[in-house]
């Protein structure tokens, strides 16, 4: 009996040391949330209301209401709205084919219409760019003489709604896709028992039952398109069409620190404006009921007859060569020996990455910052939302649970929101510390953690949804201490969910501008910093040779996660068809 007691209050001692460890991180983790999620959301609110009615007030609403302002709002709504339609359709139509027919290659299709919205924008639009010149030089050669003196037509609203409408249309194809797969395949039997045409089916029965996935994917697409820097700073600056994102960084940029009352003004229409796409998402949403409580849906239901193979070759024609033709017309420009000179296998040059990677200290500068940042921040990402996950998933607490809308907020809202917020609250050194981190790399690294938390903890969720609870309530039971049952038992088997996580972490910030773009200072650079100022010096060729550096980042950051896709949760990988 002595034995047994002695054993239960060893049990009962390690339980209780495990409780406190867990409560120690739960502080931890709360305190981390509050520092690099909430506080600048929160603080960026107080400040923008504070400065509509304080002494700053004046230079506000005069900033709100001037010229620029209204042009620049007007541009916004005109490429989200215009970017969103055409994602929306594109998406759509997409989705449809793929996930209700047998599309072949399915693999390469999901892949290669997936990844255009992985691409970092701004090598987008350069690339998008560099398939101008040599287009117009064949037409010029074939006769067509008068288009000698058009300028590039993508640099106009028309071409920012395009390249938004192409790089945003995969956000609506994979919520759109997510809601199909989840159809139950008995409402569409019976569809077909009552003899109604496949037309009909996809048109009465179909689409309304995916009609929330669809509104989520226009909202958010929509948000992406107002908040988007890279594709409207390369196209619109050249044409001097300045949406919103641009306007705030040609003001901060000409005036610095003394023009963050306008900055602020301008980052809140910004914000209305996403609110208000978002807003309206939850009002569509709530005005009916799309519930369907049924099995995955397995095997594509329909099939398109004699016309199948002919759509599927169409549509992989068309999108790899959405896919592949600006990225080919970015590799040529970036060996080429000069502009407008033809590239033979003789002129071939790599001129250009000898001077970004030799002569050109800002490169190594930025490779480096980059690198550590996405490393860094995918690391840290990946430690806390292993015991967030833990927490909400295992624990059911309902305060992180609660939580999760604001740790989604950094994400969602446009990126120069959240430079702004940055801008405001580490402009001035912490109270008592007197650590200052404005002008530094940490900025940019805090961005980072708010803005990616999301990313790396929607995988981490998943695997723990599908990770048999009576493991871990075992080693509990028999005493196991928490950094024992999470080394032995949860790291094993959520293992390749936080490493997608951290993967996808890496993918975005590795190339991300949006933020960077107003938190950079000299020696701060990041790569899509470095593209961006290349291109406005008027150094094309220098650019483009980094940013195929910088495509060649993404591919292999997406290839060492499909090494992980067989052991990974359905959908944590978004390319995985």
């Amino acid at each position: 009996m002595s034995a047994l007691a002695n054993r239960g209050s060893v049990i009962g001692g390690a339980q209780a040391g495990s409780i406190t460890q867990e409560r120690w991180l739960l502080w931890l983790a709360l305190v981390f949330l509050g520092v690099f999620t909430l506080m600048p959301v929160v603080y960026l609110a107080v400040q923008m209301g504070l400065a509509l009615i304080g002494p700053a007030r004046a230079a506000v609403w005069a900033t709100l209401v001037s010229a620029d302002a209204w042009r620049a709002s007007r541009h916004t709504l005109e490429v989200g709205l215009g970017g969103t339609v055409l994602a929306l359709s594109y998406g759509l139509v997409f989705a449809l084919f793929v996930s209700l027919t047998p599309a072949r290659p399915r693999q390469w299709l999901v892949f290669a219409f997936v990844v255009q919205a992985l691409l970092p924008p701004q090598v987008v639009a350069l690339a998008w760019t560099q398939l101008w010149l040599p287009l117009k030089n064949a037409l010029i050669a074939q006769g067509w003489a008068n288009w000698q003196a058009l300028s590039n037509p993508l640099q106009s609203r028309e071409g920012i709604i395009l390249l938004l409408g192409i790089h945003y249309a995969p956000l609506v194809f994979l919520t759109v896709r997510a809601g199909l797969l989840n159809l139950s395949p008995e409402v569409i039997e019976a569809a077909r028992v009552c003899g109604a045409s496949p037309r009909a089916i996809l048109v009465r029965v179909i689409l309304p039952l995916v009609l929330p996935s669809l509104a989520a994917g226009g909202a958010l697409a929509f948000v992406s398109c107002i908040g988007n820097f890279g594709i409207p700073a390369f196209l619109g600056i050249p044409a001097d069409y300045l949406v919103l994102p641009t306007l705030i960084y040609r003001e901060l940029s000409g005036f610095g620190p003394e023009a963050l009352p306008s900055a602020l003004a301008l980052s809140a229409l910004v914000a209305v404006l996403a609110a208000a796409g978002m807003l309206l998402q939850k009002v569509f949403m709530k005005s009916g009921r799309f519930d369907v409580i049924a099995a995955r849906l397995k095997m594509p239901p329909f099939h398109l007859g004699r016309a199948q193979a002919p759509i599927a070759v169409g549509l992989t024609l068309w999108v790899s060569v959405l896919l592949l033709a600006p990225l080919l017309a970015l590799l040529t420009r970036s060996v080429s020996p000069g502009l407008g000179i033809p590239l033979t296998w003789h002129n071939l040059s790599f001129e250009y990455y000898a001077y970004v990677l030799l002569q050109n200290d800002a490169t190594l500068r930025a490779f480096i910052n980059s690198l550590s940042l996405s490393m860094g921040s995918a690391v840290i990402l990946a430690v806390v939302s292993l015991f967030l996950a833990y927490q909400m998933e295992y624990r059911r607490s309902q305060l992180l649970r609660s939580l999760m809308p604001w740790i989604e907020v950094p994400y969602v809202i446009p990126g120069v929101v959240l430079a702004i917020g940055m801008i405001l609250l580490y402009i001035k050194p912490l109270p008592l510390l007197g650590w200052s981190f404005y002008n530094t790399l940490w900025i940019i690294f805090f961005a980072y953690l708010a803005r990616f938390l999301t990313i790396q903890l929607r995988p981490v969720i998943s695997g723990f949804m599908q990770m048999p609870r009576e493991m871990l309530e075992a080693a509990e039971v028999f005493g196991g201490s928490f950094f024992s049952r999470m080394w032995h038992i949860v790291v094993p088997l959520i293992l390749p969910s936080v490493t997608a996580g951290a993967l996808l972490v890496m993918l975005l910030s590795l190339n991300e501008l949006t933020v960077s773009a107003l938190l950079w200072s000299t020696g701060t650079e990041t790569l899509g910093v470095l593209v961006f100022g290349l291109e406005q010096g008027g150094e094309s060729a220098a650019a483009s040779a980094v940013g195929v550096m910088s495509i060649v980042l993404t591919l292999l950051c997406m290839l060492l996660a499909s090494r992980l896709g067989r052991r990974l949760p359905e959908g944590v990988l978004p390319w995985r068809a």
